[in-house]
């Protein structure tokens, strides 16, 4: 034990027995007045004067502790008072024992006082090792000065009290190790708490500024992904999109440039989800606006530009996050064309006839390798009046309910062919509520997003 602890064990003791003393002291006191007063001249009225010195020094040593242990100044020195009682208890039973020649209720009174004293109350052995050895010697000189004589009855009150005295001191200690090592484990175990409440704190503020953080960035997000007022500028196009994130944040992107000659609309899914691929999916965003001002036409170059852009920043960081990305240049009249790797495209010609158009030939996952312009392809799609054209993200087909099941493809085309004649936000409204109602209350691991592109000319 630490001398601050050892120091800090000693205050705790002091403590406690000043409580102790409070009450212990505190009815102690009255009862041997009493007995002094009114019980002695009665039950002993040979003795009763040669008492009184004993019971006095019970009486005033108890007062004395009592008071003591009353002021907030004393309360250090419990040890001293506990002491204070501990010895005039027992001076007093030596006293009546000795000028008494050895009264039986005397013995008997100090057997049990020994015992308590020694075996129970939570005084330092080496102060307790004391008092026996002062109550030792007092008793000797009471029982010479009253003229008595040695006999069997003194030895066996030697022999007695000594034992009842020392036999509890050496079961005390291992008792006083005990305590020791219950209070060090008991501290040990508050300095934890305070630590692991401390922690708490640290973890509270972190996640509050976390929960700030998210909140920015979310709306970040929520500002970056177009709106209806960004669809207007195609004239000839009904298109809706939206995206549910799986957490605050989500790393879906999609993104719709309208120029006079059409536009660029674009759709990706950053690897996991979350914060990072929240900042990841804006950083696309930026590159994708910024390029598309300046190589409008050519969407090859777009898509090597941001593939070189986030291979950087993933070395940068030695982050694992890629990104499938299809990048659809949009030239008026229902003509498109279409680079980058990412899901199937779904095209509705119209209801049982779904053409799924495959971009795994068309570029590969940006950000993966520094260059992707040896991968790079185009395909041409045409958009009659009426039809409509499909992009999401896996977190769409890869929705599972609970038995595990897939909502895939299949369940794109299913939700989606009954509205086909109503406007694109109707399809998407069907396509999302579908695959909710198919999750369920399974937890939803993927952020999910769909964009639907209709030719207009017809829809009712």
């Amino acid at each position: 034990m630490t001398d601050e602890a050892d120091r800090q064990y000693r205050l705790e003791q002091a403590e406690l027995l000043n409580k102790i003393n409070r009450v212990g002291a505190a009815f102690a006191v009255p009862f041997l007045t009493y007995l002094m007063l009114f019980s002695d001249p009665k039950s002993f009225p040979e003795f009763y004067s040669v008492m009184i010195p004993g019971r006095l020094i019970a009486i005033v040593g108890g007062t004395i502790a009592a008071i003591f242990s009353f002021l907030p100044r004393m309360r250090r020195y419990g040890i001293l008072t506990a002491f204070m009682v501990f010895l005039a208890a027992n001076l007093q039973m030596a006293h009546l024992t000795g000028v008494m020649n050895n009264e039986t209720s005397d013995v008997i009174a100090w057997l049990f006082v020994s015992i308590f004293f020694c075996g129970i109350y939570p005084l330092p052995i080496g102060w307790a090792v004391v008092v026996v050895l002062l109550s030792n010697a007092y008793y000797l000189m009471a029982f010479f000065l009253s003229g008595f004589e040695p006999d069997l009855t003194f030895r066996m009150v030697i022999i007695n009290i000594n034992t009842a005295s020392f036999i509890p001191l050496a079961f005390k200690v291992g008792t006083e190790r005990v305590r020791k090592r219950e209070f060090i484990f008991r501290k040990g175990l508050e300095k934890a708490n305070l630590e692991i409440a401390g922690l708490n704190e640290k973890l509270k503020d972190e996640n509050l500024r976390l929960s700030h953080e998210l909140k920015v960035a979310q709306h970040i997000q929520s500002i970056v992904l177009p709106g209806a007022a960004d669809y207007l500028g195609f004239r000839d196009l009904d298109i809706a999109c939206r995206m549910i994130p799986a957490t605050e944040v989500g790393g879906d992107f999609f993104d719709t440039i309208a120029f006079d000659d059409g536009g660029i609309i674009t759709v990706g899914d950053v690897t996991d989800h979350g914060l990072h691929s929240g900042i990841v999916m804006m950083m696309v965003h930026t590159a994708i606006r910024t390029l598309s001002n300046v190589e409008r036409d050519d969407i090859r170059t777009i898509f090597n530009v941001v593939n070189k852009v986030l291979f950087d920043f993933r070395l940068k960081t030695d982050d694992h996050r890629i990104m499938s990305l299809a990048i659809l240049r949009y030239f008026n009249k229902g003509r498109f064309l279409l680079t980058g790797q990412h899901e199937s495209l779904l095209l509705f010609h119209g209801r049982g006839n779904v053409e799924e158009i495959s971009t795994e030939d068309l570029g590969m996952y940006a950000g993966l390798e520094e260059t992707a312009a040896p991968y790079l392809d185009t395909a041409e799609i045409g958009l009659e009046a009426h039809e409509a054209l499909v992009l999401y993200t896996d977190g769409v087909t890869e929705a599972m309910d609970s038995q595990r099941r897939l909502f895939g493809v299949e369940g794109i085309v299913k939700s989606a062919e009954p509205f086909l004649s109503a406007g694109s936000e109707r399809i998407l409204a069907s396509i999302l509520g579908a695959c909710q109602s198919h999750i369920g209350q399974v937890r939803v691991y993927d952020d999910m997003s769909v964009v639907v592109i209709k030719r207009r000319g017809g829809e009712s």
